[in-house]
């Protein structure tokens, strides 16, 4: 799971730190609203933590569907069937990381 806002100016998705597992942590560790400068047209603003979204973060993912596939290849010409078991671990790192994409998503702090 990665954390990212929208620039109110050109309307491209930035990269936001620290990442936290709940909406609360962050609201503890940053506050209300955040101060925030966009990467592409370097414009600074004050973003509310509700306006910071976590999405999926693809690279995970991958490295691992990269990993399970050379093990199963190598465990293929071993012992067979167990190697198939090694091209599930993907899909259960995208499940979860759905679920906590879900769960950030999901939690709004009140405003003041």
């Amino acid at each position: 799971m990665k954390l990212e806002f929208t620039c109110s100016q050109c309307k491209i998705q930035n990269k936001f730190k620290p990442v936290t597992a709940t909406r609360g942590e962050l609201q503890m560790k940053v506050g209300d609203e955040v101060q925030v400068t966009c990467n592409y047209c370097s414009k600074e603003d004050k973003k509310h933590i509700n306006r910071i979204d976590a999405v999926v973060d693809n690279r995970k993912i991958l490295f691992a569907l990269i990993i399970s596939a050379v093990v199963a290849v190598i465990l293929l010409s071993f012992y067979g069937l167990i190697a198939l078991a090694v091209i599930s671990i993907p899909l259960l790192i995208w499940i979860q990381e759905g679920k906590s994409t879900n769960h950030f998503n999901s939690y709004k702090i009140r405003r003041k």
